[in-house]
């Protein structure tokens, strides 16, 4: 069995710092629950209903083994410490790998100050990560990479498609709540889905109001062109 390691802002802290992960936590996020009480009944209306589930940020919680081929001195370990935290620290959220985690990553970032304990010739660093609530997928939907294909959430889409006249199309999110897909157009073409229609030429477009539900989306699509979706699963 190979050793654990983080990537964090694109480095891997056994390859950057000789350092392996010795424990590691993945909790997950608490739900937000927005509920008000119906006067005059024992009724509680949740708004989940209405916006769907929300999530608070997920905290991750790591041990780095701070250890070397030879004994360390105090010495080592403070400077080892200080080259860790510089990688750590800095900045808002980046981009967080887990070796045990395949084919996903996190939005994280490290708001506490990370714990140093000095065991005598070699030392832990505990340092936590404050997540975006859902762990994102590697690939985008549709890419259907037989090597990380899950069998038990994934499923086979072609999510591009050229459009001459009218027509109806099948998207599907798997994620865990409704995602906003990045879309890309050649020509001139027309979208309505889930109660928005908007038209589009030539470019790539994000956050232009589109929204896909969890589960199956038909979208009608109209004009002249090519359209292709562009989004990744997040899960819990």
């Amino acid at each position: 069995m190979g050793i654990r390691t983080i990537t964090f802002d694109g480095i891997d802290c056994y390859d950057g710092f000789d350092v392996v992960v010795k424990d590691g936590n993945v909790g997950f996020p608490a739900k937000t629950k927005n509920r008000i009480k119906i006067p005059n009944t024992n009724v509680f209306y949740d708004y989940a209903e209405l916006f769907g589930d929300q999530y608070e940020e997920r905290v991750l919680e790591y041990t780095l083994l701070i250890a070397g081929p030879n004994a360390m001195t105090g010495q080592d370990i403070q400077h080892k410490k200080m080259l860790l935290a510089n990688w750590l620290m800095p900045g808002s959220q980046h981009k967080l790998e887990d070796s045990n985690i395949p084919g996903y990553y996190f939005l994280a970032e490290v708001q506490e100050a990370p714990k140093l304990e000095d065991l005598f010739l070699y030392g832990e660093l505990t340092v936590q990560f404050t997540c975006y609530p859902y762990k994102i997928s590697d690939h985008l939907e549709g890419d259907d990479i037989w090597d990380t294909f899950d069998f038990d959430t994934d499923i086979a889409q072609d999510l591009s498609f050229d459009v001459n006249g009218s027509q109806s199309v099948s998207i599907y999110n798997v994620s865990a709540h409704s995602i906003s897909p990045r879309v890309v157009v050649t020509g001139n073409v027309s979208v309505s889905l889930n109660g928005t229609t908007i038209e589009l030429n030539n470019g790539t477009f994000d956050d232009v109001g589109l929204v896909l539900n969890v589960d199956k989306n038909v979208a009608q699509l109209s004009g002249n062109g090519t359209i292709r979706f562009e989004f990744r699963k997040e899960v819990l």
